[in-house]
């Protein structure tokens, strides 16, 4: 069995120039406004959004560590009996890209977030910039759910390896 190196360098590209021009959109939005310090009851509001959307991400990253791992691990061969064929070794590595991008977005949200919480501004947590972040974490790691699913699909669809003396 050949790799189809082409379909894979397409692959590959694709996703790359994907990622430079969705970081470059993240990052562009627009600069955060003057900081008003949160004060009263739209503290405590910000407070409790942002613990809930800090725990998303909290679970987002390590969901995606952990499937970047595994992608990983199957692409170094680590798994026996598997067949790779392109479109497998394509959604794993897609699927691993995606993690890994999620878990960026995620900690870059992370960090702003920290940044308003430092500054005392909780109100900013409305700005584009960390809607941007959050949004891409969220999108990649549902474009990594669905290229596992993908995957999936790919292995199950996939004739298994027949053992020599095995009779079917």
């Amino acid at each position: 069995m050949g790799v189809n190196v082409r379909a894979l360098s397409i692959v590959i590209g694709v996703a790359v120039i994907a990622s430079i021009v969705i970081f470059y959109l993240v990052e562009s939005g627009s600069p955060f406004r003057v900081c008003v310090p949160t004060e009263g009851a739209a503290t405590t509001q910000h407070e409790q959004a942002i613990k809930s959307l800090d725990a998303v991400a909290d679970i987002g990253i390590k969901l995606s560590t952990t499937l970047v791992g595994i992608g990983a691990a199957i692409l170094l061969g680590f798994k026996s009996g598997l067949t790779l064929t392109t479109s497998i070794r394509g959604s794993i590595l897609l699927a691993t890209m995606c993690f890994l991008e999620s878990a960026l977005y995620a900690v870059l949200w992370r960090m702003r977030i920290a940044e308003l919480w430092i500054n005392d501004c909780l109100g900013l947590v409305v700005e584009p910039r960390l809607q941007y972040r959050f949004t891409a974490h969220f999108a990649f790691f549902l474009a990594g759910l669905f290229f596992l699913a993908f995957l999936l699909i790919s292995a199950t669809l996939t004739a298994p390896k027949s053992v020599h003396g095995e009779s079917s």
